[in-house]
């Protein structure tokens, strides 16, 4: 980390005029991470947080800082100075723009609303890099700060429709980058940004660097590679594809993730919110709505319906076993196929017993295993068109090694910490379960949910609970 103390680097610290303000306020000033164009301010004092302070950036290095100081106050007392002084006791700012290869002078002392300076100031000088080098510490990526710092060499923007890497995309997100201070890009629904709070992003931040951690797990187990977080993080000016997002308003982050998958403290956030418009169902998508025959390889079938959830992303499946609950699958329309994983179905459901519990799906295996859903979701099922153009539902993870060989996807409740079935009808994917279209329109026609509109599934009485089920972690 390129540190400089105060005692480092030119510090003056000399008696003021005590006539006004605490007389016995001492500050202090150190400066951090130096590159060409910012420089890290840190000041600290030993009075009380009422006690207000001034800090001056100059150029000039060779005035005294006593004239310095009294020109500054000379122009501070044109306007208003109150609004100038910082009260604070642990004062951290990122100095920005600064010029390449230049010595600065930043001075912090006490100064009264009616323009008194008082106690002890404290001074240093430091020379901003060339550009485009760096204070030593941006490679390393370990520099972690103990509040979120805006980074103001970072711009974020959404940029629409755009090429990366050589493949086109319809939502995209840049970050231009004058430092090399490793970061990620998100979004995250416009609602749930809160400007008056930026700590929250540091609980982003860490929601990121696990599900990094998890992608990573899972990318290595199934390729045999060995990337580690460091390989996932941008440096610089980076940029990345959001095409998957639903409808909605978004804005875009960049948030400073370490080496180490720390959340460094730094970020930055787009000046504007973005719109996904959701699109006009393809052909493809389309052919997948409708009612199907699910037919299980043991000979078990559900009458099930597939609605749209978002058109081109995702569908909903209701029926399976019989059950009034959608199921949601992701549609990839690149491989016309669907995917099912396991999921919370619908929460706080009351039982007819009076229980109250969340209705799951999960998946079983060959070995009689269901794995539960508590650290986080897993792949099923897909449902895909065969060559000879039947649709059908077969295992995920075919050619995976080691994934587990599910069997099966069924609908459990889970009350507490247990597990209960909620019917023995359910289709088995041993081989494939062909999906079928249905030789007669259920009592519910797909013209119900075309856009959108849940299926009128008749339930007489509320779900009893079956017998317990046994479930365990899942792994591969």
């Amino acid at each position: 980390m390129a540190m400089v103390a105060v005692a480092a680097i030119a510090v003056t610290a000399c008696e003021q005029n005590d006539e006004a303000g605490n007389s016995s306020l001492i500050l202090s000033v150190d400066v951090e991470n130096i590159t060409a164009t910012s420089a890290k301010i840190k000041v600290s004092h030993n009075g009380k947080t009422a006690d207000s302070w001034y800090g001056l950036l100059t150029t000039d290095t060779s005035t005294r800082e006593d004239r310095l100081i009294a020109d500054a106050v000379a122009e501070l007392r044109k306007g208003d100075i109150g609004s100038q002084l910082i009260f604070s006791k642990s004062y951290v700012k990122i100095l920005t723009p600064l010029s390449p290869k230049t010595t600065y002078r930043y001075i912090a002392f006490g100064l009264t609303e009616e323009g008194e300076v008082y106690g002890e100031r404290a001074s240093v000088e430091f020379q901003t890099l060339e550009q485009g080098g760096n204070s030593g510490n941006e490679d390393n990526g370990d520099e972690v700060y103990d509040r979120m710092l805006p980074n103001p060499a970072w711009s974020i923007a959404y940029t629409g429709a755009g090429t990366i890497d050589g493949k086109a995309y319809k939502h995209t997100v840049s970050v231009n980058s004058t430092d090399k201070n490793p970061y990620t890009i998100a979004v995250i629904y416009a609602s749930e940004y809160d400007p008056s709070n930026p700590s929250a992003l540091r609980g982003l931040g860490e929601q990121l660097v696990e599900s990094m951690k998890e992608y990573l797990v899972a990318y290595n187990n199934s390729y045999g590679t060995s990337f580690v977080l460091n390989d996932l993080l941008y440096r610089g000016s980076g940029a990345t594809a959001f095409d998957n997002l639903n409808p909605g308003y978004y804005i875009a982050l960049a948030i400073g993730i370490t080496a180490k998958g720390e959340v460094s403290g730094l970020y930055a956030v787009a000046p504007e919110v973005f719109h996904i418009e959701e699109e006009a169902a393809t052909s493809l998508y389309a052919s997948w709505l409708g009612d199907w025959v699910l037919k299980g390889d043991n000979n078990i079938s559900n009458d099930v319906i597939i609605g749209r959830n978002v058109a081109n992303k995702s569908v909903n499946l209701y029926g399976l076993q019989g059950l009034p609950f959608a199921v949601v699958g992701e549609y990839s329309t690149e491989r016309n196929d669907i995917i099912f994983s396991s999921q919370v179905v619908e929460s706080n459901y009351e039982f007819g017993g009076g229980q109250v519990g969340d209705i799951h799906l999960l998946g079983i295996d060959n070995e009689g295993k269901t794995y539960k859903l508590d650290e986080g979701s897993y792949a099923i099922a897909i449902a895909g068109v065969l060559d000879n153009g039947y649709r059908a539902i077969v295992r995920y993870g075919l050619y995976e090694p080691g994934y587990p060989k599910f069997v099966a996807m069924f609908l459990t409740a889970k009350v507490g910490n247990t597990y209960y079935d909620l019917g023995q009808n359910i289709p088995s994917f041993n081989g494939i379960a062909e999906l079928a279209p249905a030789t007669t329109t259920s009592a519910v026609s797909s013209k119900r949910f075309a856009f959108g509109k849940t299926p009128a599934f008749e339930q007489s009485r509320a779900l009893r609970l079956g017998r317990k089920i046994e479930v365990v972690e899942f792994s591969r």
